[in-house]
């Protein structure tokens, strides 16, 4: 990633321009990531505590700094981050360019952009070295101190040992802050502290101010054990031995509650009303707000501040109504102002806008207003008190945000080599596409396209001719897909378009015509006169005549191309049972398992569509009903779905199984019928799944089922799993000649196979 792209990532983290200024600039480490892991940017306070420079250490991997005990951690707190967690807060050590290591505070959160995508990581770290070497030497030193006396029951006596544990508590203590003894011994001093001191580390403070000056008067909010807030005064004093070491602290305090309120109830009037004109006079001095007073019933201003009439390019020395400020206002934003008004007077409720104004000299600016109404004595409005600011720079600033975060999502969206979408957006346009499909009643193709042996390429050339390759084929698609057809590089080798009101176009009609508008490609590499030819492999889908869900569109495009890489590209029966069946509860998730099973042995889904053409062949011949042979064929095509739970060793095994091996083939009719049991619309062809491998003569399994024993359907295709076993090339051997297959196969009838279906199977040949 470029160094600007990375300060944006940096800057999208900080939220806004003028804190990631402050951030750039920060003490602490702030380091944006990607996903990976890999420095996106390096500020001053990374540079400080690490001590390499930013030029050393964008684009290079975080592990740098991790040392080897310390990766598995660092590992762990990243995915955490990764899967959804908020941030991951740790105490841990890195290692400097020296070598040497500093103890750290990591903060690692993630990074989002405004869709709620996670785009990167960012780790935020604070050098905690010195506290560290505090804290041990605090430890080396542990021991009791007890006050000299215990007497005193208006004051609270206690002492702590160096790391603020109470080893001391006067019945003062427990009568004023009421904790008994054996109740407050061993616990944190915080344990009286409120939630807002403990978060702000009060003790720890008062602690090292104690150590530094030896004493300290401590003036604070404490909380009772029932709960009672009580305001204190007291002194803290450090306790050394006779060498000077520190053994501890003690602290002797007093309730000072009603005093201090007699106190505040005197100065509280007097100083909030101070502390206001202070806030508004250093405001309006400042220049950054301007002030209004504005007359309701006249509709003229009482007064006017310079600031204000700065911000709208007057001269504070000219006279200034409300209807110069009406004609101010920009024609685009004038009824914003309007509405604000008429809100705050007909709800009774502040005003609040933001517009454009055009200035005497031309130039537009944008103002924030913010006003309250003042009410008579009837209640009914009678003024207007409102401030004014120059908020230019922020909405400046916004634009430019919104654009840059256009400018990344566009980016997000693009593949970096061939500039055309990539998969994710490609999913995104076929939601927006199918959708506006189904609304207008059109026909969106679908078309996944996949270059034929672009390995050679990446083999013979490297991968920087097999990018140009990519971005050759990518032109192609360009120049022959019309502008509003959807192009993307679908991942890999494969590209995916979508083609919106193909109209009455047939997927064959439109396959042809791409697969011409693809011929000729060429690819010619440096110093060779002749071009090495580019072939593409199409398949295509439409939406909504072959299936109206847009992820069983792709999917039968995917399908469609996986056949033409093949040779097989023309539809088969099973290629109709398949559409006709795709609206079946159930029957895509069964068929996506033997889709799964063939991705474990390219055999089982071709030998599938083989049986279910033999099987239908031998029902037909047997004349069975319409409604038994469309049985047949969905059985046909589940029938070897349980092989997805058989290793991937036994199935793609060349030699002889062993025994073992072979019970576990054994196993896979049973794991397919309880796969198929699962869909209740194809209870029909459980039997075929479970029995088709059981013999005539009740050798066979899973059940060693006898002649008749075993259902029609499991017989005949037992008939039609043998011959295509038979017949099919496997790559570890040839399939076996026909006729021998079908000599078999009569030679095995009546004790194998059913004689009757062998006959029948035998009179289709």
């Amino acid at each position: 990633m470029s160094q600007p792209a990375a300060d944006r990532l940096f800057h999208a983290h900080v939220d806004d321009s003028f804190f990631a200024a402050a951030a750039l600039n920060s003490d602490d480490a702030i380091i944006p990531m990607t996903l990976d892991a890999v420095i996106l940017g390096w500020n001053s306070g990374a540079h400080t505590i690490y001590g390499y420079t930013a030029a050393e250490m964008v684009n290079q991997p975080f592990e740098i700094l991790v040392p080897e005990d310390k990766y598995r951690e660092f590992v762990d707190f990243r995915a955490q981050v990764q899967q959804g967690e908020v941030s991951v807060i740790t105490e841990t050590e890195r290692i400097r360019k020296d070598g040497s290591r500093v103890s750290v505070s990591v903060r690692i959160s993630p990074v989002r952009n405004t869709e709620g995508d996670l785009i990167g990581l960012c780790a935020i770290a604070r050098d905690i070295s010195d506290r560290k070497r505090a804290e041990a030497a605090l430890r080396q030193s542990e021991e009791l101190l007890r006050l000299l006396v215990d007497g005193a029951r208006d004051y609270a006596m206690m002492m702590t040992d160096p790391e603020g544990r109470v080893t001391y508590w006067s019945d003062g203590a427990a009568r004023i802050l009421g904790y008994t003894s054996e109740e407050a011994l061993g616990q944190s001093a915080e344990l009286i502290l409120t939630e807002e001191e403990r978060a702000a580390g009060l003790l720890r403070r008062e602690l090292d101010r104690t150590l530094a000056d030896g004493r300290l008067e401590s003036r604070c909010w404490l909380r009772r054990k029932d709960g009672e807030l009580i305001f204190t005064e007291g002194v803290i004093h450090a306790l050394r031995d006779d060498g000077g070491e520190l053994r501890g602290f003690g602290k002797v305090l007093q309730d000072a509650t009603a005093r201090r309120g007699a106190e505040e109830a005197l100065k509280g009037a007097a100083h909030a009303l101070r502390e206001s004109n202070q806030r508004l006079q250093l405001a309006l001095e400042s220049g950054q707000l301007g002030s209004w007073h504005l007359d309701i019933d006249a509709g003229e201003y009482l007064d006017l501040s310079n600031s204000n009439l700065m911000h709208l390019g007057v001269s504070p020395q000219s006279s200034f109504t409300n209807a110069d400020f009406l004609k101010l206002l920009h024609p685009d934003d004038a009824e914003i102002v309007r509405a604000a008004y008429r809100n705050a007077l007909d709800n009774r409720a502040d005003y609040s806008a933001e517009y454009r104004i055009i200035r005497p000299d031309g130039e537009i600016r944008w103002i924030g207003a913010q006003a309250r109404l003042i009410r008579g004595e009837d209640g009914k409005p009678v003024r207007m008190i409102g401030v004014t600011e120059d908020i230019t720079q922020r909405k400046e600033a916004e634009a430019r945000q919104g654009e840059a975060l256009r400018e990344a999502e566009e980016r997000a969206d693009r593949d970096p080599v061939t500039g055309l979408l990539n998969h994710r957006a490609f999913h995104k346009r076929l939601a927006e596409e199918s959708s506006r499909a189904q609304r207008d009643g059109s026909v969106l193709a679908v078309v996944m396209l996949d270059m034929d042996h672009f390995k050679f390429f990446n083999d013979a050339y490297g991968h920087a001719i097999g990018d140009n390759v990519l971005r050759t084929v990518a032109e192609r698609l360009i120049h022959i897909c019309r502008p509003y057809d959807t192009l993307a590089r679908f991942g890999g080798d494969e590209f995916a378009l979508l083609l919106p009101s193909v109209g009455h176009s047939t997927r064959g009609e439109i396959e042809a015509r791409l697969r011409a508008d693809l011929s000729g490609l060429l690819y010619r590499p440096d110093g060779q006169e002749t071009g090495i030819p580019i072939g593409l492999s199409v398949g295509v889908s439409l939406i909504p005549n072959h299936s109206v869900d847009r992820h069983e569109a792709v999917r039968i495009a995917d399908e469609r191309l996986r056949r033409a890489k093949t040779g097989a590209a023309v539809e088969t029966e099973a290629d109709h049972i398949r559409h006709e069946m795709v609206n079946v509860a159930g029957f895509s998730m069964l068929d996506a398992l033997v889709t799964a099973v063939d991705n474990k042995d390219r055999y089982t889904r071709r030998h599938s569509e083989d049986v279910m053409a033999h099987s239908l062949a031998i029902a037909r011949e047997l004349e069975l009903e319409e409604a038994d042979q469309r049985t047949v064929a969905v059985a046909a095509l589940l029938h070897d779905v349980g092989k997805i739970g058989v290793p991937d060793a036994i199935l793609r095994k060349p030699g002889q199984l062993t025994e073992a091996e072979f019970e576990a083939i054994k196993q896979h009719p049973e794991m397919g019928a309880a796969i198929v049991s699962a869909v209740p619309q194809f209870h029909d062809v459980l039997d075929a799944v479970r029995h088709h491998h059981e013999r005539w003569d009740g050798r066979g399994y899973p059940a060693g089922l006898r002649a008749e024993e075993t259902p029609i359907i499991a017989r005949l295709m037992a008939v039609a799993d043998a011959y295509s076993a038979m017949t099919t090339d496997r790559p570890y051997r040839q399939g076996m000649d026909k006729e021998r297959a079908r000599a078999i196969l009569a030679e095995g009838a009546g004790s194998q196979w059913c004689q009757e279906c062998v006959a029948a199977f035998l009179r289709t040949q």
